[in-house]
């Protein structure tokens, strides 16, 4: 597929050659101010050429600017892109890509003449992943650029190119929170932060993979919180007693990176026993009541006097209790 995707590229960017004037710029600014927005996912074509009275870089190179959307710092992009070789000298390609950030119509030169220029593969074609630097930028831009040097006409030539700039994915950070030992049925909790450090939306999935010895393994699924990530276990008896090894990842969605976190450690400890459920609880509460009035009548039935009325006043309160909760169990446990 790759083979087939560098031959139809290289059939349009000849026939752009083909259509092309033999000297004329197009696509792209010649500075910044005037450099075309990009939308991600569209394609776009331009041309440059090797005439020296056309070039707009120190009278050698001829640039053409595009302005990208906006990104802060560790974004990445991908950029597929071709360019046609040569006409004399096959497998070499006159077309380089430069990535500034933070250029302005006054400095961009300047900051063009230190940058690194990516070059293309023997096919004509590359996949450049991009990793923005500066934040809250938006004055990023992709560059395309060759040697305009030529005085003679019978030398000009034109050099077409063409590239897509894929979704710009922001920053993800990963980290579990440290503990030394975990229950087989506990929660293991992981945070998650932007480049900002401000928390990760609510409801991005993430996964966890927990292994140990013995070439046990297992696997969750959570959602981002407040930034945090919580993981419920459900271990088996193997896991008991074993060092285990975690591993939170988020795989990349088109908005986001995809991360993994650094790996854990923690010693697997036996189930922790549940907590009794509310029908458990409600009976225990009518067995309590229960014994608490049976107390209180027998205790009544031999007291005298002032004694005995305060037993039987309480005795009864304590029977409305006691219908009371027996009416909740009821509820509680059908």
């Amino acid at each position: 597929m790759r083979t087939l995707g560098a031959a139809v590229a290289a059939i349009s960017l000849a026939a752009l050659v083909a259509a092309s004037p033999a000297s004329g710029f197009e696509g792209g600014g010649r500075k910044p101010s005037e450099a075309p927005l990009i939308t991600v996912g569209q394609r776009y074509t331009g041309q440059l050429n090797n005439h020296e009275n056309d070039s707009n870089y120190g009278g050698y190179r001829e640039v053409a600017i595009w302005h990208l959307p906006p990104m802060t710092a560790r974004d990445v992009i991908t950029v597929d892109w071709e360019a046609a070789p040569y006409t004399n000298r096959p497998g070499s390609f006159p077309v380089c890509m430069v990535f500034s950030q933070g250029v302005s119509d006054f400095n961009w030169g300047t900051l063009f003449g230190g940058a690194d220029c990516y070059s293309l593969s023997g096919s004509g074609s590359a996949h450049t992943e991009i990793v923005a630097q500066e934040p809250n930028s938006t004055s990023s831009y992709l560059e395309f650029t060759s040697r305009a040097e030529e005085t003679d006409p019978s030398d000009y030539e034109t050099y077409p190119y063409s590239f897509t700039v894929g979704p710009i994915l922001h920053y993800l950070g990963l980290a579990i929170k440290p503990v030394k030992r975990v229950n087989a049925n506990g929660v293991i909790r992981a945070t998650a932060n932007l480049a900002s450090g401000a928390p990760a939306p609510d409801g991005l999935p993430f996964n966890l993979a927990v292994t140990w010895d013995g070439g046990g393994s297992a696997s969750y699924t959570g959602v981002s919180s407040g930034g945090v990530v919580a993981f419920q276990l459900a271990l088996p008896e193997t896991a008991f007693g074993e060092q285990a090894t975690l591993v939170v990842s988020h795989p990349a969605d088109g908005t986001y990176q995809g991360v993994s976190s650094p790996k854990a450690y923690v010693k697997v400890a036996r189930p922790k026993a549940p907590p009794p459920s509310p029908c458990v609880l409600a009976e225990r509460r009518v067995l309590s009541l229960a014994r608490q009035y049976r107390r209180l009548v027998r205790h009544a039935r031999r007291a005298h006097g002032l004694s005995k009325r305060i037993l039987r006043r309480r005795a009864a309160q304590t029977k409305r209790k006691l219908r009371a909760a027996r009416r909740k169990a009821i509820a509680t446990c059908t």
